[in-house]
């Protein structure tokens, strides 16, 4: 029996369904100490940073008593699923350290800023005291679980299994790459200083409407609250105002029919659909966003996720507006590039990315009314603001995921073909049969589950290739 254990921290709100848990037990297979699986998203977390429910304190238990943790999970929009980060907003707020232990990740997604997510788990590892041992990234799929680049995929799974090995059998703690930010920063409990607004009021001279997304509710934050009296005060345009906390947005569930869908309407019943339908009907949209573990609060976070259908069909052409981001200090600048690309991936004009903490309250209280300022000259004059490298990177990753899979990506499909964002025909003459034999609901299952026994058989070749100079790990499963 051995002494030491590796726990796998599976986030995905898909479950059992999630590329990210079939490659993690892939990888599994190759460890020589027991491990266990645990279903974060199972736990259903509150949001309530503060609340140390018995389902999170069970997580805990299963941490601190594990000598290594696989955060396992899939990419959603730029960061981990919302229903993870209800649990390290947890951790961060109620102060657990995890030193002396190592993490690890399995990541799946279309390869889309892998780098920029696989960085951010580093570094909120770091912060709960881990060393981090690796991460592996790989192309997740919805119906298939990890596809493309198999071989690459499954030998770095082995090579990331050998690192946890060695790690855990001679005690190395890998040194950390960031240093240590105060952990206020990193919880969602701490939110910015206001600042005063007191200049005159500009007239509402201007047609036009400005919506407001915040993730807090303004009456317990007093940062967003002065960004948002601001624009309330110096935009010559209308403005709204949502504040998520007090609204009905549940996480994303990751059943894609968003995207299998051709309406690409979001099947889960809450406030969601009505948010957007109004994001469609103003003329600028503002993030303001409060740090939580390095990245932005979980009431935004969620209603980011559940953008997906967006940010794949970048709907929001013709539009503009600015993000801002407060209470987190040094981590605002990263939290305040991450609204930046999301805001832009939808298609709306992002003019400025602002942080609060570099800045004296005089002279961020100025920037925010210039900006404000500027965006109402740039609803008037139509500004022509060309697309960052970024922006255009993403939307061509998604473009080419459209082009050799539009047979199950109809929404996409349909939103890329009607606004002529292909540059070069669909990939043979596969995929347009493909997307003839799909209108048949039996005839897709039963090509789905064919590829998946073609799949299935030659991951098992392959394995049993590797076996024949390789072996698999010495550790077993532990049942939950």
């Amino acid at each position: 029996m051995t002494t030491k254990k590796t726990l796998f921290l599976c986030g995905s709100p898909r479950r059992k369904r999630s590329a990210s848990l079939c490659t993690a037990k892939y990888l599994a297979r190759f460890l020589d100490y027991d491990y266990e699986f645990v279903d974060v998203t199972k736990a259903k977390l509150s949001t309530d940073p503060g609340e140390a429910e018995p389902a999170f304190l069970k997580i805990v238990e299963r941490m601190q008593m594990a000598d290594a943790v696989v955060w396992t999970f899939g990419a959603w929009v730029l960061f981990v699923p919302v229903q993870m980060q209800y649990l390290l907003d947890k951790l961060f707020a109620q102060g657990y350290d995890f030193r002396r232990k190592i993490a690890a990740a399995v990541m799946t997604s279309a390869r889309a800023h892998d780098d920029f997510i696989l960085d951010r788990v580093r570094f909120v590892s770091e912060q709960l005291g881990f060393g981090y041992a690796g991460d592996v990234s790989a192309v997740g799929n919805p119906f298939f679980g990890y596809v493309d680049d198999e071989e690459v995929t499954e030998d770095s799974c082995r090579v990331l299994a050998g690192q946890l090995n060695r790690a855990l059998a001679d005690g190395y703690v890998p040194s950390k790459h960031y240093p240590v930010v105060e952990r206020r920063y990193l919880s969602p409990t701490y939110r910015g200083p206001g600042f005063a607004v007191d200049d005159p009021p500009a007239p509402k001279t201007s047609d036009k409407t400005i919506l407001v997304l915040t993730g807090n509710r303004l009456s317990e934050d007093s940062a967003n609250a002065a960004v948002t009296e601001s624009i309330h005060r110096y935009s010559r345009n209308r403005v709204e105002v949502i504040e998520l906390q007090d609204r009905r947005v549940g996480p994303c569930v990751g059943c894609y029919l968003c995207d299998f869908h051709g309406d690409g309407v979001c099947v889960l019943k809450d406030e969601y659909e009505a948010i957007k339908q109004r994001l469609h009907q103003v003329d600028g949209v503002i993030y303001v966003g409060t740090c939580a573990s390095g990245m932005v609060d979980c009431h935004l976070k969620a209603f980011l996720d559940r953008c997906w259908g967006i940010a794949h069909r970048p709907s929001l052409g013709g539009k503009y507006g600015f993000v801002v981001a407060t209470g987190g200090g040094p981590l605002e600048a990263e939290a305040a590039w991450y609204l930046r690309g999301v805001l832009n991936k939808t298609g709306t004009r992002c003019i400025a990315a602002l942080t609060q903490s570099a800045a004296d309250a005089p002279v961020f209280a100025a920037t925010v009314r210039r900006t404000i300022e500027d965006l109402d000259r740039a609803l008037d004059e139509k500004w022509q603001i060309a697309d960052r490298f970024g922006t255009r990177g993403v939307t061509w990753t998604f473009r080419d995921l459209v082009a050799t899979s539009g047979m199950v990506l109809r929404a996409d499909y349909r939103f890329h073909k009607e606004h002529r964002m292909f540059d070069a025909r669909s990939p043979g003459g596969v995929n347009a049969l493909m997307r003839l034999l799909f209108k048949s609901k039996r005839l897709e299952q039963r090509l789905i589950a064919t590829r998946q026994a073609q799949i299935a058989k030659a991951r098992g070749e392959r394995l049993a290739a590797y076996l024949r100079h390789g072996r698999l790990g010495k550790g077993e499963e532990i049942s939950g």
